[in-house]
């Protein structure tokens, strides 16, 4: 039964987190037995502490495999519900095309973490977590990511100035972040911010 139930809930080579699982009429100690028994008949794949998948082979790789991406997304960034993260420092940089190099340690900031700053280790890639200076919620995630690489460009971009000042204009026109949504997220931008954004002429591409 409870198989059938991570199946539908989950499907294959998917994180499943003991943690969300509620099911009426089991008990936590209960629902972490059913996943012992799991293991050792090889339904289940332990990841890492408290974090499972249900196996399925490729027809490439000939064998079950849990991306490591996934379990960091989830953990640390969003779920099908709600978003609570986002990349930063030279990983954001990267995806967004200020700069080619991709840092083999992936930056986070999360509202799922309560220090400054701290490395964890999920699966064999390394995580810099760090904590946000307002709660990151699904409206504003996006932007607080767009607030933090502003501050930070100069330290990643591999471009003149004014290229750094085009590349990022022309991700929020892209994204089309509104004034609105910059107002509401004055306590998160920093003079090192606010400098950048009227330097590079980013204020101006904020719709109405």
């Amino acid at each position: 039964m409870l198989k059938e139930y991570l199946e539908k809930a989950y499907g294959y080579n998917e994180p499943i987190f003991i943690s969300e699982i509620q099911l009426e009429g089991i008990s936590d100690n209960a629902l972490r037995q059913y996943f012992k028994r799991m293991v050792q008949s090889g339904d289940i794949i332990r990841f890492d502490t408290g974090v499972y998948y249900l196996p399925k082979a490729s027809r490439i790789l000939k064998k079950s495999y849990l991306d490591p991406m996934k379990v960091i997304i989830r953990k640390y960034i969003k779920n099908a519900g709600e978003t609570y993260g986002y990349f930063s420092g030279a990983t954001f940089a990267n995806q967004i095309g200020l700069t080619t190099q991709m840092p083999t340690v992936l930056e986070i900031v999360t509202s799922r973490e309560s220090t400054k700053g701290r490395i964890v280790t999920v699966g064999s890639q390394k995580v810099r977590l760090k904590r946000p200076s307002i709660e990151i919620t699904s409206e504003n995630a996006g932007l607080l990511q767009l607030l933090d690489i502003v501050s930070q460009a100069n330290l990643y971009s591999e471009y003149p100035e004014q290229k750094t000042g085009e590349i990022l204009k022309r991700y929020v026109r892209n994204q089309r972040y509104t004034r609105e949504s910059l107002m509401n997220s004055l306590p998160a931008i920093t003079g090192t911010t606010a400098k950048n954004l009227i330097k590079w002429g980013i204020i101006y591409e904020f719709t109405s």
